[in-house]
């Protein structure tokens, strides 16, 4: 107590600069201030507490995290690279996804997960991945075309997140919306974790340091020093024996010039820093859903007035029904006039593009009205009508697109909206399945749906039969209604400069087409397939195809 009184005495009648100089001002946590101010009170606990803040402070990087994770980003980031690096469609593709699959197994299996069983101990979906994932990597080396390439990239993407997200989060609360959330959040884990693999880093090298014995410490310190004396020692004598013997000196520069020249030093800096962005994505990723999962709010409705929306879907409806009547006794039943100077076919162009983007807002509409206002029956009726008006659409898009093949033939682009139709009245369905049941699991049963359709469109090889099909009417000029861009030269030149290798085998037989085909490739055919490493790397199996037919027109 006179320690206490003394202490108290001190700081009332001093100036504070003065009581941090003396002896009293001990730091809070340390012997000293203990032994001082004793425990057995309030002020004295003060000072005999630890110092938290830094302690807090010091605890924010995760040796255990790095422990775990560390060695097994760098494996996928090297693999990564090695796969992937300015090859986007090879065969290497199927293997990178395999071994991402693998480490990613690993990660889980070093945290007592499996990578086959989901949060609730499921396997069923876990192996749907999976498969999907596999079968969507293969297709990559598989197709020459561009866009399903562009398409193929961003359904793993997607589906690789949205797996990650049903592995480590309990998602059976979770409507559409909170799984796009979801997986936003996921995309957006290194960016709030961004710091976390070098301070995780510093801090397990510095635990590391902390029980090196003596000894080993000297040794590094050694081989430091080593290489210091060495490296000048290095220079000079290679300048020596460069200038005693022309050889050497002609293979030392060679080799400089190689690895400076302008096109490799680039390559060397992307691949440097594809390395370090893999490594940033796979540890941030894994340690955030592992450490913190994700935190999406579950709730259904937000609770607003469902008066709301039913005043503009009343007027919608209203609108959408007229239009439905017109299309059906209109364009289904062939009962209107067309303005002047109109062909059915210019008519159906015209409007699918318009319509398409009308039904996926439409999509949009009833997911969110789901989500933002409270239950009415009015409301979920108006839904409905709005959902019956949206396959009127759909179909008036279909049917116009279809006149319009039958009258300018295929394209990838015609084929792929088509498929797109057939998908968006699936997952409508579902939408209007789950204003009766709002316990209908849409999210996964549009990722499965929208997996399998485009997994069986994209190994058909569509560009194969469009090739084929087209073929059939190259020539043909008796069709009413064909401008001049829609001749039967724009169909060749569509086949031989606008569609992809996939649709070369479709020409077999047909010399012209093959010789022309070849002559507007960008690469040459003889370099395409030279052996080497790369040539390995990004091998495609379509465009070897391709590339055979081609030779052998040319006698090559």
């Amino acid at each position: 107590m006179e320690n206490q009184n003394l202490g108290t005495n001190y700081t009332n009648n001093s100036s504070q600069e003065q009581y941090n100089n003396s002896n009293l001002a001990f730091e809070p946590g340390t012997a000293n201030a203990r032994q001082y101010y004793g425990t057995d009170n309030a002020f004295g606990a003060y000072y005999a507490a630890p110092n938290t803040a830094k302690v807090n402070k010091a605890k924010t990087a995760d040796v255990e995290a790095f422990r775990k994770y560390g060695l097994i980003a760098i494996i996928y980031a090297v693999w990564h690279t090695f796969c992937l690096y300015d090859n986007n469609s090879g065969i290497t593709y199927p293997f990178y996804m395999l071994g991402t699959l693998i480490l990613i197994a690993w990660a889980r299996k070093r945290d007592g997960l499996s990578i086959l069983k989901d949060r609730n101990g499921k396997a069923g979906l876990n192996i749907f991945y999976i498969i999907s994932l596999m079968l969507l990597s293969i297709s990559k080396c598989t197709t020459a075309n561009f866009d399903l390439i562009w398409i193929d990239e961003f359904a793993i993407t997607l589906l690789v997140f949205s797996f990650l997200v049903h592995m480590y989060v309990d998602t059976r609360e979770w409507d559409i919306i909170g799984w796009i959330f979801g997986i936003a959040l996921t995309a957006l884990k290194p960016f709030s974790h961004f710091g976390d693999p070098m301070e995780d880093m510093a801090a397990w090298v510095k635990s590391r340091g902390s029980k090196m014995n003596g000894e080993k410490k000297a040794n590094i310190m050694a081989v430091i020093a080593g290489l210091g004396i060495g490296l000048p020692m290095l220079f000079v004598v290679v300048a020596l024996l460069a200038s005693a013997d022309a050889v050497f000196s002609n293979t030392i520069t060679s080799t400089f010039e190689f690895i400076f020249e302008f096109d490799y030093i680039w390559d060397l800096i992307a691949i440097t820093w594809m390395i370090l962005w893999s490594i940033w994505l796979f540890y941030t990723v894994i340690k955030g859903l592992n450490k913190k999962g994700i935190e999406v709010d579950v709730t259904k409705r937000s609770g607003f007035n469902p008066i709301v929306g039913i005043t503009f879907t009343s007027l919608l409806c209203v609108v959408y029904l007229f239009f439905s009547v017109i299309q059906i006794f209109g364009l289904f039943m062939g009962k209107m006039t067309l303005p002047d100077n109109y062909t059915y076919a210019e008519y159906a162009h015209e409007g699918f593009y318009q319509l398409l983007a009308v039904s996926l807002m439409n999509l949009a509409l009833v997911t969110l009205c789901q989500r933002l206002f409270k239950r009415s029956l009015v409301l979920k009726a108006l839904l409905m009508v709005v959902g019956m008006c949206t396959y009127i659409m759909i179909a008036s898009s279909a049917f116009r697109m279809i006149m319009y093949i039958g009258a300018y033939r295929l394209t990838f682009l015609r084929v792929f909206v088509l498929w797109f139709l057939v998908v968006i009245s699936l997952w409508l369905a579902y939408l209007l399945a789950s204003l009766i049941d709002e316990t209908f699991p849409v999210f996964n049963l549009c990722m499965i749906t929208v997996t399998v359709m485009y997994i069986a469109f994209v190994f058909a090889n569509p560009d194969y039969h469009i090739a084929k099909y087209d073929l059939q009417y190259l020539g043909d000029t008796t069709m009413d209604g064909r401008v001049d861009r829609y001749s039967s030269q724009s169909m060749q030149s569509y086949l031989t400069m606008d569609i992809s290798m996939d649709a070369v085998p479709a020409m077999a037989g047909n010399k012209e087409l093959l010789k022309l085909y070849g002559e507007n490739l960008a690469e040459s055919r003889t370099e395409k397939y030279k052996l080497n490493l790369n040539t390995l790397r990004k091998f495609n199996f379509s465009e070897y195809r391709a590339y055979k037919l081609i030779n052998e027109v040319y006698g090559e």
